[in-house]
């Protein structure tokens, strides 16, 4: 009996270990596939991802070839207007605008200056200031402007830069200036550039918001757009891409177009993912899915 007893026991013994060792194999393949289905959800996302960026980057070279476009008729809007594509993959918005209505750096003028910085919002007293760093920033002399800063301002500001005294390498340069915070930067980036050559900035060509400080009202696209964008050798596209799977992907670049050059264009500046401002509704399409 005892032995019987005993057999009893042991079996009882194996049933209980071998439901435990179920148990745990059956958390162990729960685990596992968990993880498989994590590593496959991660991988299809950056599949996704790379689609988008890929959409994003081909858009952008398909602007830089309707930018070669001779035909004006026939050419993109240069005034900031998303055009939109789509594509097998997904979809793309592409706005371009002349470089001639933005803010250009390294030639806009104190009152200019004061104008957009009025309209950020930016009070008197730091408004004042930053004009004067920005053109004492730019300047080849180290002769402080009434309220600006040159060299050893930034050393007594605990900054491990001083002054350019040259030109605006780039926009994100003003970040620099002295005076010049996060907030405000990002808020102005998308209306500045160093690619315009110019001091003056045309209307017709700019953001609504710019164009609303130039002129006190939002501009349309008039009819002598035609000539302007005959003129204007450098432009910056905007492309916002959405693939088939929700992935989004930007980027902004400007492009230097020369069509009767040995080189017809060339890319100043490339930036991912974009600040650029856009239009938020597309105001034309076109399908290119079959390409």
């Amino acid at each position: 009996m005892n032995r019987f007893g005993n057999v009893t026991g042991q079996r009882g013994i194996a049933l209980v270990v071998v439901l435990w060792l179920l148990m745990l194999l059956t958390v162990v393949a729960a685990s596992h596939a968990r993880i498989v289905r994590t590593e496959t959800r991660l991988a299809a996302n950056h599949v996704e991802a790379s689609k988008a960026r890929s959409l994003a980057e081909a858009a952008a070279y398909h602007a830089i070839l309707e930018l070669l476009v001779r035909d004006e008729v026939q050419r993109w809007p240069i005034d900031g207007n998303t055009t939109r594509i789509n594509y097998r993959e997904g979809y793309v918005d592409i706005s371009i605008r002349d470089t001639r209505g933005l803010v250009d750096l390294n030639h806009v003028q104190a009152a200019l200056l004061d104008t957009v910085l009025q309209g950020a919002d930016v009070g008197e007293q730091q408004r004042m200031a930053l004009v004067d760093a920005i053109l004492d920033w730019r300047d080849k002399d180290n002769l402080k402007h009434l309220n600006g800063a040159e060299d050893d301002d930034y050393r007594h500001a605990g900054l491990h830069w001083t002054v350019r005294d040259g030109p605006f390498s780039s926009v994100e340069e003003l970040r620099y200036v002295l005076g010049m915070n996060d907030r405000l930067y990002e808020r102005l980036m998308p209306y500045l550039t160093v690619h315009s050559g110019q001091a003056a900035v045309f209307p017709d060509l700019a953001p609504p918001w710019l164009a609303r400080l130039l002129t006190g009202r939002a501009t349309e696209p008039t009819a002598g757009m035609t000539g302007l964008r005959s003129r204007g050798p450098n432009f910056r596209v905007t492309v916002q891409a959405t693939g088939k799977g929700g992935a989004t992907a930007s980027l902004d670049m400007v492009v230097h177009i020369a069509p009767g050059d040995k080189q017809p264009y060339a890319i100043l500046a490339w930036r991912s993912p974009s600040l650029a401002v856009t239009n938020p509704a597309p105001e034309r399409q076109e399908d290119a899915a079959s390409d």
